[in-house]
């Protein structure tokens, strides 16, 4: 039995998912965790097999110029 104080009419008997929770929009939660994992690394591989990495080299040198510029490092 899931006891539910806020809403005591959804007391009712539920099973839990492979997620380890009862509520169906945890499968999509995690699914928008998974697409965005894969996005990356498609485009990090993408960019490492046919532009040897420039586009990942230009963007951790932007970030690192701005960090910089943002602490007063030198």
């Amino acid at each position: 039995m899931v006891l539910e104080p806020n809403n005591p009419q959804r007391n009712v008997r539920r099973r839990w998912n492979c997620y380890g929770c009862r509520r169906p929009y945890a499968i999509a939660l995690a699914m928008r965790y998974v697409v965005v994992i894969c996005a990356i690394t498609f485009l990090l591989i993408w960019d490492g097999l046919y532009n040897q990495g420039r586009y990942l080299d230009t963007t951790v040198r932007e970030v690192s110029r701005i960090v910089r510029y943002i602490t007063g490092a030198v």
